[in-house]
């Protein structure tokens, strides 16, 4: 029984696969907004409603596509590969890498990018499983930061969340769109390092009662 339901299962994932591997070849031919589900039939070699037997709709297509953009060229690398590195050195480097990814894609793959901003504009499953993901790796890190002392104790996923939103500058690709390249470029580092000072471990400093008279 099992390896019938394996039998017919698999097919189907190939064709989404073939599927969105085809849309994402007509976004950047005629741009997301342009491409539309005859477009994508077309370069398959098939009729349109084969594809619709597979999504519903031009939205989901393009969901689709984009969420595969954003787990195979967005994706984060486990805080067990990072070495010996600090829980700080490596917050701080996987925003970056974020940032430079989000750029190169603006720069020099304009279509798709259009099609991640898409997303963001329209909260897409694929944007919000993007923001799931790195809001995940981001808590690992303060996790680990916090049992080292780097960090100060906290609501790990409050912080993830708060850490993300504080430097949506340099992944959220709305923004991105419209800021000048130069202007996030300069201030990637020196804001990245920012926001990692609010959530380090600090020794607060005893403050004199000022009713005291030296």
């Amino acid at each position: 029984m099992e390896s019938r339901v394996i039998a017919r299962s698999q097919p189907c994932a190939d064709e989404r696969s073939r599927i969105v591997e085809a849309a994402t070849a007509a976004c950047r031919q005629y741009g997301p907004s342009k491409t539309n589900v005859a477009d994508v039939s077309r370069l398959l070699g098939k009729s349109p409603a084969s594809v619709y037997k597979v999504f519903p709709s031009k939205a989901a297509i393009l969901d689709a596509a984009a969420a595969s953009l954003f787990e195979n060229r967005f994706c984060f690398t486990s805080s067990a590969d990072c070495g010996q590195a600090s829980a700080t050195v490596r917050l701080k480097e996987i925003m970056l890498e974020q940032h430079r990814l989000v750029l190169q894609a603006r720069d020099n793959d304009a279509q798709m990018f259009s099609l991640m901003a898409l997303a963001a504009q329209g909260n897409w499953p694929s944007f919000k499983q993007h923001l799931k993901r790195l809001e995940a790796a981001v808590a690992e890190l303060i996790l680990a930061g916090i049992v080292a002392e780097e960090f100060a104790p906290a609501k790990i996923e409050v912080a993830a969340s708060c850490f993300c939103a504080s430097v949506s500058v340099l992944w959220d690709p709305i923004i991105v769109e419209v800021l000048p390249s130069s202007r996030c470029e300069a201030s990637a580092s020196e804001l990245v390092s920012f926001a990692i000072a609010a959530i380090q471990r600090f020794r607060a400093r005893k403050v004199e009662d000022p009713g005291k008279v030296a």
